[in-house]
């Protein structure tokens, strides 16, 4: 009995999530991270490198979302190697699963911010509309990989991938004994 290959969909859809859900949020927390440390390190005077903003949040970008960025990219690159591997059975399911919860998280980080009303005490944002525009973006390309790794992988040959056996194979063992 043969087990059956990882079916090209399959890694059309782990490599298209996780390149959503891991590699873009983890590029994002960098770039913040290395504008805040270039903001911190700039030398205004001789006698040494002086800080030119230290705490507030000139990026837009709270620490808290940062670090549940970075747990959920690590988690979803966990449950990728798991879904590459093929092992246990139940991670199409976890797959899915994720890449919901992930699409429906990058909704609530997008969408929340434009429910809360600003005000002139609080500054005007010229970057605002750049971000908008690139979580729009990002939330409207999250939306088809959503939908494309739900299909998937429960289509027969991911079904046959994750089972590891083909139902030809199970049929004829039935019909042979």
């Amino acid at each position: 009995m043969r087990r059956p290959l990882r079916p090209f969909g399959v890694t059309l859809a782990i490599l298209s999530s996780l390149l959503l859900f891991t590699i873009l949020p983890l590029m994002e927390i960098g770039i913040v991270l290395l504008v805040r440390l270039r903001f911190m390190s700039v030398q205004l005077i001789d006698d040494g490198i002086q800080p030119v903003a230290i705490g507030g949040d000139f990026l837009g970008f709270s620490p808290i979302l940062g670090v549940l960025q970075t747990v959920f990219a690590v988690a979803f690159l966990i449950i990728a190697i798991l879904a590459w591997r093929g092992r246990p059975p139940y991670i199409r399911f976890g797959m899915v699963i994720a890449v919901l919860g992930l699409t429906l998280f990058r909704f609530a980080i997008i969408i929340a911010p434009k429910l809360v009303s600003g005000s002139i005490e609080n500054g005007i944002d010229s970057g605002a509309s750049v971000w908008d525009a690139l979580g729009l973006g990002q939330l409207l390309s999250g939306i088809p990989i959503l939908l494309y790794v739900a299909w998937y992988m429960n289509r027969a040959p991911a079904r046959a991938f994750y089972r590891g056996y083909f139902l030809s194979d199970e049929v004829d063992k039935s019909v042979a004994s």
